[in-house]
């Protein structure tokens, strides 16, 4: 199977919804302001509820209500609103109700779960990367949703042959497909015209030690983020990725985030608490 022959089929290539497309649009031009962001958001209803339900809720902390797009920019800043409307875009791809015996409420779990980590792991160093360490984790996986959504009978056979072999989703997936779901995701992310930081995150969150090659420091140190992220994303069982299988976290890659096996437990229990509260916002009607 072609993977361009995937993303090009009438029909079956995904278009972003209008919001994300729109704010990336802005961010491609460097034209978008924290005014434009605020403008783009309140035009949709629903985002904007999301959006303020979010940020009220105990994953902020925040002291004060937030009323508004606007003060929820002022106060948790331009990157993390921006993050929180792709994030939520993202999450439409989710919730298309395909009916299939995948978990796919679980991967979106998992994919919260591997944010929250991320995130947190991210801010031991540099506090400035953890709004876009939380959306590389929403994303990471977005390529296993295209698969299941305009593929699934091959996706299905993937799971397959993953509990039959005992292999990998990535071994299975070049058994059946001829590529991997995050090869797959960084295409499709390149079609949407996501930054090349997100694009390299999508492709290497497998990759352990990752090799960010032409990224800058913040995005390597994003990207490794990423990756010790999903793996204790699935160590905690925050939701339920459709590949369990762990693999074993280079020690230099701790360093690289100032942390050590000593941190662990602490780590471990900070992540649990805080995708606690933002599952319980997230799935709030």
């Amino acid at each position: 199977m072609n993977i361009r022959k995937i993303l090009e089929k009438t029909g079956d290539m995904p278009t972003l919804p209008s919001v994300a497309a729109r704010i990336n649009s802005e961010i491609l031009k460097e034209s978008l302001t924290a005014r434009r962001l605020g403008a783009i958001i309140s035009e949709d209803a629903a985002l904007t509820a999301k959006i303020l339900r979010l940020a009220n809720s105990a994953f902020y902390g925040l002291s004060s209500q937030v009323v508004s797009v606007e003060k929820a920019i002022i106060i948790l800043g331009f990157n993390a609103v921006k993050n929180l409307a792709l994030s939520i875009s993202i999450y439409l791809f989710f919730r298309k109700g395909i009916k299939t015996n995948i978990d796919v409420q679980g991967l979106w779990n998992h994919c919260l779960g591997c944010a929250v980590a991320a995130k947190i792991l991210v801010e031991k160093t540099d506090k400035r990367l953890g709004d876009d360490a939380f959306l590389f984790g929403i994303i990471h996986d977005i390529g296993k949703i295209i698969l299941i959504n305009n593929h699934l009978t091959e996706m299905e056979k993937v799971l397959g042959i993953m509990k039959e072999q005992k292999i990998s989703q990535n071994a299975a997936e070049n058994e059946v497909f001829g590529f991997t779901h995050q090869k797959l995701g960084g295409l499709l992310l390149k079609e949407w015209k996501f930054p090349e930081n997100i694009i390299a995150g999508v492709r290497l969150h497998h990759d352990l030690p990752p090799n960010p090659k032409k990224l800058d420091h913040d995005a390597a140190q994003t990207i490794r983020a990423l990756c010790i992220g999903n793996q204790m994303a699935k160590a905690l069982t925050l939701g339920k990725s459709t590949d369990p299988g762990r693999m074993a976290i280079p020690p230099q890659m701790w360093k690289f985030l100032g942390a050590g096996k000593d941190d662990l437990p602490a780590l471990s229990a900070r992540i649990k608490e805080e995708y606690g509260n933002i599952l319980t916002a997230w799935a709030a009607k």
